[in-house]
Order: C-alpha cells, then sequence, then structure tokens
C-alpha cells in the first residue's frame, strides 16, 4: 500500500536529512543500508510488487474499486498492484491496512504479518525489505529453495517462475544434470545438452564428454558427490575432485561445501586433505604460506615439540621477508596475524577482532563501526560472537542469519559484488 501525500513528505525531508551522513565507502556488505526505505515491494526485479498482472488478469484501467483492489492484478499498468496502488489506498480492504498505531520498524513485533505498513513507508508485510529473510518472511533467492517445488515467499510463483531465482544455475544455462538432460539449449549457445561445454564437468554425471550417459544414473545427486570426491580427474583438465571448477562451481556437488581451506601449521601436518582437492598437507600450495613452518616447499619439516613450532613461526614473522611473496611481509600478511601459533609480543592483535573486544559495545579502533558492525569482527574467522551468513545452509535457508537487513543471495556474505559466491547462489 503506498503512503499517503503527508507521509511521503515525511519521507522526503527524511531521505534529504540522511543525504548528508556518511558511512565507510569500503564497505560492500549487503549493498545499501538496511535502514534506507525499500526500493519496491516484493521481488525487487520485477515492477508489480503483487499477483500476475498477465495470464488470468484482464486490465480495465482503473484500480480503485473494491473488487479491483483485490485481485492481485496491476489493474491500470502503473507498476503497482492493488494495495500497493495510490487508487486504492482508501478503497476496501486496503483502508484497513492504515496501522492505528505507527512503529519504527516494519519488523518491530507482529509487524510483519499484520496486514499494515507499520512504519509508513508504503510497504507492507514481507514486502517491507526489513521483513525479507524473517521467519514470517523468507525468501526464495538460492539454488536449494528455487528447486524444492514450493513457494518459499508465498508471492505466488514457484522455483524458476519467481524473477528471484531465474539468475541461479538451477533455473539458467547448462550447469545441472537435469538441465544437461533436458533435450533443450538452455543458455542459446547453439550447443544441447552433453554437446555443450558446461555439461562436460566433472560434476556432471550425465553425460561422459560430449555423448549421454546411458543408462542414467539411480541416485544422480550420489554419483556427483562420488565424482567430487574419488581422487580421480574424471574430465581430464589437469584438476581432481574439489580442487576442479567442474565440481566447486556446479551447485549439486555438496562434496565440496564450506570446506576448511588448507593453510596453516595444523591442517599442514594432520595427513588429511582437508580442502579435498587431491593435494594433502606440503603437497597443496595453501601451505607454502608465510607463517606455515610445517612445510618448506613440498617437504614437510619436523619439530621437537609445540614450542619449538612456535618459536619458528616467531622468527619466520619477523624476519621481514615476504616469505611467499605475496607482496605482504610478517604481521602484514594473513598467513602471521591470524595464525594461532604467532605470539602477540610478535603479532600485536587488532583494536578490535577479538571476542571480547567485538562484544564490548565500544568502538576500539575508532573506525566508527562498533563490534560485530567492523569487519575486523564480523569477517575475522578467530572471532566467534558475531552471527554470519557465509556457510551454504545459511545461504541457503531463506533466512537473515547475521541480521545485516539481506538474506540468502542479496547478501553480499553470500554472494559478494566480485569474487566468489557461496553455493547456494551461483
Amino acid at each position: 500500500m503506498q503512503t499517503r501525500p503527508y507521509v511521503l513528505l515525511t519521507s522526503l525531508v527524511l531521505a534529504l536529512g540522511l543525504a548528508g551522513c556518511g558511512d565507510d565507502s569500503t564497505r560492500s556488505d549487503g549493498g545499501v543500508d538496511s535502514a534506507v526505505p525499500d526500493s519496491g515491494g516484493g521481488d525487487s526485479s520485477r515492477p508489480d510488487s503483487g499477483g500476475d498482472s498477465g495470464g488470468s488478469c484482464d486490465p480495465s484501467g482503473t484500480e480503485g474499486t473494491a473488487a479491483n483492489c483485490n485481485n492481485g492484478c496491476d489493474d491500470d499498468g502503473d507498476g503497482f498492484t492493488d494495495c500497493d496502488d495510490f487508487g486504492c489506498q482508501d478503497v476496501g480492504v486496503c483502508a484497513a491496512m492504515m496501522c492505528a498505531t505507527m512503529r519504527a520498524t516494519e519488523a518491530e513485533g507482529d509487524g510483519c504479518t499484520n496486514g499494515c505498513d507499520d512504519d509508513g513507508n508504503g510497504f507492507v508485510d514481507c514486502d517491507d525489505n526489513l521483513c525479507k529473510g524473517t521467519p514470517s518472511c523468507p525468501v526464495e533467492t538460492s539454488n536449494g529453495r528455487c528447486s524444492d517445488g514450493l513457494d518459499n515467499d508465498s508471492n505466488g510463483f514457484t522455483d524458476c517462475a519467481d524473477f528471484a531465482c531465474q539468475e541461479r544455475q538451477v533455473c539458467f544455462g547448462e550447469h545441472t544434470n537435469a538441465r544437461c538432460s533436458d533435450g533443450l539449449d538452455n543458455d542459446a549457445d547453439g550447443a544441447t545438452d552433453c554437446a555443450d561445454t558446461d555439461c562436460q564437468a566433472e560434476a556432471i554425471v550425465v553425460c561422459d564428454g560430449s555423448s549421454p550417459v546411458s543408462p542414467l544414473p539411480s541416485d544422480i545427486p550420489a554419483a556427483v558427490n562420488a565424482a567430487c570426491s574419488d581422487g580421480v580427474d574424471n574430465d581430464g583438465e589437469g584438476h581432481i575432485d574439489c580442487g576442479d571448477f567442474g565440481c566447486t562451481d556446479y551447485f549439486e556437488a555438496s562434496v565440496c561445501f564450506d570446506l576448511p581451506r588448507e593453510g596453516g601449521n595444523a591442517s599442514c601436518s594432520n595427513g588429511v586433505d582437508d580442502d579435498k582437492d587431491g593435494l594433502t598437507d606440503c603437497a597443496d600450495p595453501g601451505c607454502n604460506r608465510e607463517g606455515t613452518v610445517v612445510c618448506d616447499g613440498t617437504t614437510a619439516v619436523t619439530f621437537a615439540d609445540d614450542a619449538a613450532r612456535k618459536a619458528a613461526t616467531d622468527a619466520e614473522c619477523s624476519d621481514s621477508t615476504d616469505n611467499d611473496t605475496n607482496t605482504f611481509t610478517d604481521c602484514a600478511d594473513f598467513g602471521c596475524n591470524r595464525n594461532p601459533d604467532v605470539s602477540t609480543t610478535v603479532c600485536a592483535p587488532p583494536a578490535e577482532g577479538s571476542d571480547a573486544t567485538c562484544s564490548d559495545g565500544m568502538d576500539n579502533d575508532s573506525n566508527g563501526f562498533t563490534d560485530c558492525a567492523d569487519f575486523s569482527c564480523s569477517m575475522n574467522p578467530a572471532v566467534t560472537v558475531c552471527p554470519r551468513e557465509t556457510s551454504a545452509e545459511q545461504c541457503d535457508n531463506g533466512m537473515d542469519d547475521d541480521g545485516n537487513g539481506f538474506a540468502d543471495c542479496a547478501d553480499f556474505s553470500c554472494k559478494p559484488a566480485t569474487g566468489t559466491p557461496s553455493p547456494a547462489c551461483l
């Protein structure tokens, strides 16, 4: 429901006042400040915030009658449906949506389920961004939720019919076993199914190179995970299992989700291929970083005890040498400043980067961000007191797990503007 003129005037004044407020321009998480009024209702990529304006809808040219304000159609073609249209603000069911008591945000109390615009920003309940990703208003933006046969966000569109799903791997291109065996050229590149090189990847088990497999595996998910964890370069392109983009860039290869990086003295001397790339301990390039002293190139180095290993680590992290040639030296290198073997006398901990300093209510490093609002806390793997939305499960559950106003693939923690997205958001 759109707001009355006095609400719009108030919003304009507030917006002009807020325009002068600065923020850390280097931050990219979430895309926009969750306090900024919504830019649209429902699926942000579609102009109509309500029902399907096509199909069963017969536009009458007006949206100002009790019937037309409750039919799920954009009757006047202005991009706003039913109670989101100014023409309906005092009509029928829409008149009841004006709240007797206004609230600071729509997400306060039962504001996401009470049928009215509690914060006066023109968006009701789940159409308000501050409600999206709450238990009352789960979102449908991730690969898992875009392929489960459910209308998870209750907007009338299921799976790939929902605009928020149409960029996901399960709905676009040739990156799943289903889409590589459906007889269609899904990405319109002139190659269908196994003839498409996107289908000739390690995680695509319905194709053997450019030829379809017959008979098809009876349990495709199990076959995918087996192919991506068998220690074999199945597609012959020089990489193995989860070290192959043919597994990590395909949502169906869940065996590669959220694996720990192989790096640091502990994981580089445990005899385990932690990141399932076919390379164990010192054979893994991740073990050739500054501060990892248990490896000298691909050769394992042993120490008499933990004290000797820590002393060697301290020495390497204070020798004024860029030992791994990544342009960062000693404590400027994550291999040292996030290394549990490095003593605090060698690399002092950040002013705001521990469980204690990330939960004391103080801006300890004076950068304008306090505790978990500071990337030194929220993005630091050593900090456990800050909620995160980074795992494949968290990015695929429809919830705003870190409370920043953005859920699943709308959160830059799940789908960054640059870099590798969560498998849920491929």
